[in-house]
């Protein structure tokens, strides 16, 4: 039962990270107006609006323009109320709750990186933080335990690490190989891995970029690849395994 709970919290958690993903890159209010439809703008009624079951039950299309849902709105519900289920399934209900908060950041980050190639430092410093104050304070909370020694010699490395291949890169070819949005990111990161994961979690996020370079970006100029994306379900998936 409290599975199920967690499930339903995870959906509506996901209704409202939509919300965020589309509102926040826009500087618009994420309270008002209600939601509403993208293309005639009239308000989308509560019966409509449900998580998960509304997108199936109107076949992905909107009720009153018969347009077509952007997939993000269910994939996103759906990933989040997995991700809370998968949290209660295998961690403490104190850890669960701890790591449906930091997830559920780490998803406005995935996808607000992959739609507009931009991370909000308040998601990052959010990250960092919480990471160095839980393993000095409230070590059990991270599944990990990592120890603050670990948590702060990880971050540094990273950030180290991100900094300086985005300064060589910036001297020798003049590009932006990593924003400074990756650069703390992976300093936030590695603050609740600790070392070991961390490791992975560079070999995994790369592998995920290279992928998704091959698939859309080999005949695009300048293509640019959402880094962020790739730590952010990278990050995610290396506390289950």
């Amino acid at each position: 039962m409290l599975g199920v709970i967690f499930f339903v919290l995870g959906a509506l958690f996901g209704s409202f990270a939509n919300v965020l993903i589309l509102r926040l890159p826009k500087n618009q209010n994420i309270a008002l107006p209600r939601s509403y439809c993208f293309k005639c703008q009239k308000q989308i009624p509560w019966y409509l609006n449900i998580p998960i079951v509304s997108f199936i039950i109107l076949f992905g299309k909107t009720k009153c323009c018969n347009e077509k849902l952007n997939p993000q709105y269910i994939i996103v519900e759906i990933l989040t109320a997995v991700i809370f289920l998968l949290n209660y399934l295998n961690f403490n209900i104190a850890q669960a709750i701890t790591l449906n908060i930091l997830f559920f950041i780490t998803i406005l980050i995935i996808f607000i990186d992959f739609n507009e190639r931009i991370i909000f430092d308040v998601f990052n410093y959010s990250v960092l933080i919480s990471g160095l104050v839980i393993a000095l304070f409230f070590n059990h909370l991270n599944p990990h335990e990592i120890t603050i020694k670990n948590a702060f010699i990880t971050s540094i490395i990273g950030f180290s690490l991100f900094f300086g291949l985005r300064f060589i890169f910036k001297k020798l070819k003049d590009i932006e190989a990593l924003g400074l949005g990756d650069v703390y990111l992976i300093a936030g990161f590695g603050s609740w891995l600790g070392f070991e994961k961390f490791l992975y979690l560079l070999v995994l996020s790369s592998l995920l970029g290279i992928i998704y370079f091959a698939i859309f970006g080999r005949h695009i100029k300048n293509f640019e690849i959402p880094f962020g994306s790739s730590m952010g379900l990278s990050f995610i998936v290396l506390f289950f395994v």
